[in-house]
């Protein structure tokens, strides 16, 4: 069957760290879907089997999205860039639950997303307790499979500085984070680990949810192909 007879595989937040390296990784399956990314601002990159919609998150319902089987999250801010916690909860909530909606009209019954480490709907941190009121919020959209991804901090090349991801790299030198223990769980993750992991959990047959934390992301990703079924 060809690309253009399958299913699309819907993409958000492609421009992001984990999205753009998710991208890539999609698009070098040659046999793969067509591949639709829904951005804010139009994508450097271009590829025969790429097809980019631009839009306001805010109002996908009148986004014209192709039929679709999968779909991809890795909408995400920080506080710093968004500038204000309604403008956070704008992108991390808001943004990722409207998306999944738009690819559930679109046919999409699987669906997988970047949370975080920690989340939780009842946390006193401000970030974690949005990406659990995501988290929560996905859970009630309807997808035959969902997949919630937790990464610890997040590493890989940013146009903004970052100092605690940069600290976090420092880190990452120093510590034996392969030994066991408490700490292990907490160890950074490169952003191509995490759309490594994002691949290899679309090629596998699920039903429910499924929560990966970082830990399972680390052993998902050293050993993944580019395949989503």
């Amino acid at each position: 069957m060809s690309a253009s007879a399958r299913p699309a595989v819907l993409v958000a937040g492609a421009s992001g760290l984990v999205g753009a390296a998710l991208l890539r990784r999609l698009l070098a399956d040659a046999a793969g879907s067509s591949v639709v990314a829904v951005v804010r601002r139009p994508l450097e990159l271009v590829s025969p089997r790429l097809v980019v919609r631009v839009a306001d998150f805010g109002r996908l319902d009148g986004v014209d999205l192709p039929p679709a089987a999968t779909a991809f999250c890795a909408l995400g801010t920080t506080m710093a860039k968004a500038g204000s916690r309604e403008a956070f909860r704008a992108v991390d909530l808001d943004a990722v639950v409207a998306f999944a909606r738009a690819a559930r009209r679109a046919g999409a019954t699987r669906f997988l997303a970047v949370s975080a480490l920690g989340a939780d709907p009842g946390s006193r941190v401000f970030y974690n307790r949005v990406k659990g009121e995501a988290e929560e919020a996905l859970r009630a959209v309807g997808f035959e499979g969902l997949v919630l991804v937790r990464p610890s901090l997040l590493l890989g090349e940013r146009s903004e500085a970052r100092p605690a991801e940069r600290a976090a790299g420092v880190v990452t030198r120093l510590v034996p984070w392969g030994l066991a223990g408490p700490l292990s769980r907490w160890r950074p993750v490169p952003a191509g680990a995490v759309a490594a992991a994002l691949v290899a959990l679309a090629g596998l047959p699920f039903r429910g949810v499924r929560v990966v934390e970082n830990d399972e992301i680390h052993r998902l990703a050293s050993g993944t192909s580019s395949r989503v079924r």
